[in-house]
């Protein structure tokens, strides 16, 4: 792990495009020693992944907007200040509300940056297909449900 202190100031870090949202790595599993890593997320309405799992545990914390987060079928409306986890394993999903939402979105290991890195790299927006995102999802560990 880093021995250094990491700051990272308003807007600065690396930012992802994700399909249509953008995600800033605000600590990396490089900064960690991989044992969780910590992204803010910016999103128009309508945005979210279609319900899928992975390994490693999520957690959103709302910083503006309005999210409808479904976690092992159970359905959540979230608003500013609200925090949801979905745990490893869980099927889970989240759809933007609002014209807009910004959350934090902290994850347990390395799993979650190295898709968002993937995404950005392989995908772009809007995407070439529905089975290229699927391909590059699966490659990097989530498990897509029906």
């Amino acid at each position: 792990m880093p021995s250094s202190t990491l700051h990272i100031p308003k807007g600065a870090g690396t930012s992802l495009k994700v399909l249509a949202d953008q995600i800033r790595v605000l600590a990396g599993a490089e900064h960690t020693g991989a044992r969780y890593e910590v992204f803010e997320l910016c999103g128009p309405q309508g945005s979210g992944p279609p319900p899928h799992s992975h390994p490693w545990d999520e957690a959103y914390f709302l910083l503006e907007g309005e999210v409808e987060v479904v976690i092992s079928a159970e359905t959540r409306r979230a608003n500013a200040g609200d925090f949801l986890l979905a745990p490893g394993g869980a099927v889970h999903s989240f759809r933007i509300c609002s014209d807009v939402a910004r959350f934090l979105v902290l994850t347990s290991g390395a799993g979650a940056g190295a898709f968002f890195r993937a995404m950005d790299r392989e995908v772009g927006f809007p995407p070439p297909s529905f089975e290229e995102v699927c391909r590059v999802a699966i490659r990097q560990g989530l498990t897509l449900a029906a």
